[in-house]
C-alpha cells in the first residue's frame, strides 16, 4: 500500500510497513466442462460489523465480465473437462478423499468458447522510475509480460501556479509508457497549496479542479485509465499518508465530513474527464480497506486496529453518501472501484465473505457496491510478497495464485508493487523491502520468471470456471479454445489428480515443460487411458496434448 512517485519522493510510514509484516457441467459437446472447485467458493458471510460491512451470500462470489480487446482464436485443438461433484468440497486437509477424474482429451473444437478474456493490460506493475528511465529494464518489464505500469501524475508540480500548466514531467512519462506499449494507470496526486491545506485531502477551488482534470485528459487522449487519489481512506493524517486522507472528519474546516468532499471530488472528475475524452473512464483512489485504525476497526478484526491507519466505515459511507445525493442522469462518481490487496489480511476477509485471497476481499467490495447500485468492476493497483520475510518460492507462489484468483474474480487488472526491490543502503525499514520481481541489480528473481510464464499463458485466455478437484485449488480457462487448468495442493500434503487423456503438456510455475504420457514411468495412474499428476503447493499449469 504504497504511494509510487517518479523519484521516491513519498515513503511508506511505518504502520504500512507494519501492516505488511504482521500478520453441472457448463460447456456442452466439445466445449469445455468444469464444476466448481474445491478450496475455492465463497462460503456463507459471517458479518463482523453489519453497520460497516454488509453480509454477503453465495451468489456473491459471481465475477463480472472482464473487458477485452480482441477475441479468441477458432481453431480445431485439445479441450480439457472435468467431472462435476455432487457437493462442493471445503478447503483440503490431510485427509481429504481422493480427487474425482478430471478429463482432458484432444477434440475439435468448432466454435470459440463462451468465457470471458483476461485483458491484454491485466498483468501490472508499479515503479519507481526504473521502468521509465531504463531501457533494459523497460525491456525486462515487457518481456515480463507487463503491460500496464502505474505513472504518479503530480497535480503540484504541473500547476504550481494557478492557470499556469508546466507537463514537462507528464509528456516525458506518458511518452516513454504510451510508445513502449504500456496501458498507463496515471494516479493524480499531491495538491498544489494553493488549492488545498494538505497535499492528500480536500481542495477548495473546485472549479480550479475541474479546469485542471479537463486540461489534463485533454492533453492526453491515450490514456484511458485515471486515478484520483490513493488510498483515500486514510485517517493518519497529519502522521502520515500515502496519497489520499480523506478518512478523517473535516481536514479542510468546510464543515462537511471528508468522505462527502471526496464524493464530490469523483463526481467532478467523472464529468470533467468523459467531457475531455469519452472514451477514458474514472478510476476510483486505491481503497487500502485494512489496517484498520483502532476507532474504526470492527470487532474480530486483526490486532483490532491498534497502529492502524484506515478508517473502516469510508467506504460505507461514500456509498451511502452517493445514494443521497445520485449524479445527474448518465453520468457517474467513477466507472472502476480500484482497492489494494496485502496477504496478511487474506484470511480474515475469506471468513467474512468467503472466496479465497484476493477474491474474499473482491467478494465484499462488490457486495457493498450492488447494494446501492454502483459499478463493480474492480481494479487492484497494488498486492505484493515480501521475498525478505516470505522467500523467493513462497513470493512466486503468490504471485501466480493471487494473479489467477484476480481472473477467476473478474478483475480489470492487478498492478505488482513493485517492479525492482528497494536496494539494501535505503534507510531502515525499506531496505528489507524486497517484494520486487527484479533485485536491487535490476536481476530477474525467480518471481520473475513465475510472472512472466503467468502473463505469457494466460494473457487472452478465456476464464471458464473452478476446476473440481479435492484437496487442490484449481481453475479452468481455456487459450485459443484448448483446455488449460492452473492447479495447486490447497493444503500441506500433496494430491494426485488422474487425468483422462493419453498426453498432458505439465508447466511449473516457472515455465519449464514436460510432457507426461499415459503408462510413462512419471504417469502416477496406471489405469489404461488415464494420467495420474501429483500437484503440490508449486502451482501447476495442465494443458491437453497429441500424445
Amino acid at each position: 500500500m504504497i504511494l509510487l512517485t517518479g523519484s521516491c519522493r513519498m515513503r511508506m510510514n511505518q504502520s504500512s510497513f507494519a501492516r505488511r509484516l504482521r500478520g453441472g457441467i457448463w460447456l456442452i459437446g466439445a466445449l469445455l466442462g468444469l464444476a466448481a472447485c474445491g478450496g475455492t467458493a465463497p462460503s456463507a458471510a459471517v458479518p463482523s460489523s453489519p453497520d460497516v460491512f454488509p453480509s454477503l451470500n453465495s451468489s456473491s462470489k459471481a465475477s463480472v465480465p472482464l473487458e477485452t480487446d480482441a477475441a479468441p482464436a477458432q481453431q480445431p485443438t485439445p479441450t480439457l473437462t472435468s467431472t462435476p461433484n455432487a457437493a462442493r468440497p471445503t478447503r483440503a486437509t490431510a485427509s481429504a478423499p481422493p480427487a474425482p477424474t478430471v478429463t482432458i482429451r484432444p477434440s475439435p473444437v468448432p466454435t470459440k468458447a463462451t468465457g470471458v478474456a483476461v485483458p491484454p493490460y491485466y498483468f501490472g506493475v508499479n515503479t519507481y522510475d526504473e521502468v521509465l528511465e531504463q531501457d533494459h529494464v523497460r525491456a525486462l518489464a515487457t518481456s515480463a509480460g507487463a503491460r500496464m505500469v502505474r505513472a504518479i501524475v503530480k497535480w503540484d508540480q504541473i500547476e504550481k501556479t494557478q492557470g499556469e500548466y508546466d507537463w514537462s514531467s507528464t509528456d516525458a512519462i506518458f511518452t516513454t509508457l504510451t510508445e513502449s506499449n504500456f496501458t498507463p494507470l496515471a494516479m493524480i496526486v499531491d495538491n498544489p497549496k494553493w488549492i488545498a491545506n494538505t497535499p492528500c485531502g480536500p481542495v477548495k477551488d473546485r472549479l480550479a479542479f475541474d479546469r485542471f482534470l479537463h486540461a489534463l485528459v485533454v492533453r492526453y487522449p491515450k490514456i484511458r485509465y485515471w486515478m484520483l487519489y490513493n488510498e483515500p481512506d486514510n485517517s493518519n493524517y497529519p502522521r502520515g499518508h500515502n496519497g489520499g486522507c480523506f478518512g478523517s472528519d473535516d481536514l479542510d474546516g468546510n464543515g462537511k465530513p471528508d468522505y462527502a468532499d471526496y464524493a464530490e471530488h469523483l463526481k467532478i472528475a467523472w464529468r470533467a474527464i468523459h467531457r475531455a475524452n469519452p472514451d477514458a473512464e474514472l478510476v476510483s483512489g486505491a481503497l487500502a480497506f485494512d489496517n484498520f485504525d483502532q476507532a474504526s476497526a470492527p470487532p474480530g478484526y486483526p490486532g483490532g486496529g491498534q497502529g492502524g491507519s484506515f478508517n473502516a466505515q469510508f467506504l460505507a459511507n461514500l456509498v451511502k453518501y452517493v445514494q443521497d445525493n445520485p449524479p445527474d442522469p448518465g453520468a457517474k462518481y467513477f466507472d472502476i472501484l480500484a482497492y489494494n490487496f496485502y496477504p496478511i489480511y487474506g484470511p480474515y476477509w475469506e471468513r467474512q465473505a468467503g472466496g479465497v485471497g484476493i477474491g474474499a476481499k473482491a467478494n465484499m467490495l462488490r457486495n457493498i457496491l450492488r447494494q446501492a447500485n454502483l459499478p463493480t468492476r474492480l481494479l487492484v493497483s497494488e498486492t505484493g510478497a515480501n521475498a525478505f520475510n516470505n522467500g523467493v518460492e513462497e513470493q512466486s507462489r503468490y504471485v501466480t495464485k493471487t494473479y489467477v484468483r484476480g481472473i477467476a474474480s473478474g478483475l480489470v487488472a492487478v498492478v505488482w508493487w513493485t517492479f525492482r526491490d528497494f536496494p539494501d543502503s535505503a534507510a531502515p525499514p525499506q531496505n528489507t523491502w524486497k517484494y520486487g520481481l527484479l533485485d536491487q541489480n535490476n536481476s530477474p528473481k525467480p518471481a520473475y520468471a513465475a510472472y512472466q510464464t503467468l502473463a505469457h499463458k494466460l494473457t487472452g485466455a478465456q476464464y471458464l470456471d473452478a476446476l473440481s478437484a479435492q484437496g487442490s485449488e484449481g481453475y479452468l480457462l481455456s487459450q485459443d479454445n484448448a483446455g488449460l487448468a492452473v492447479v495447486w495442493a490447497s493444503g500441506d500434503t500433496p494430491v494426485t489428480i488422474a487425468f483422462s487423456g493419453g498426453a498432458l503438456v505439465l508447466t511449473d510455475m516457472y515455465g519449464a515443460e514436460r510432457q507426461v504420457l499415459d503408462n510413462s514411468p512419471e504417469d502416477q495412474d496406471r489405469a489404461a487411458g488415464r494420467i495420474g499428476v501429483q500437484v503440490d503447493g508449486n502451482p501447476l499449469y495442465i494443458q491437453a496434448a497429441n500424445p
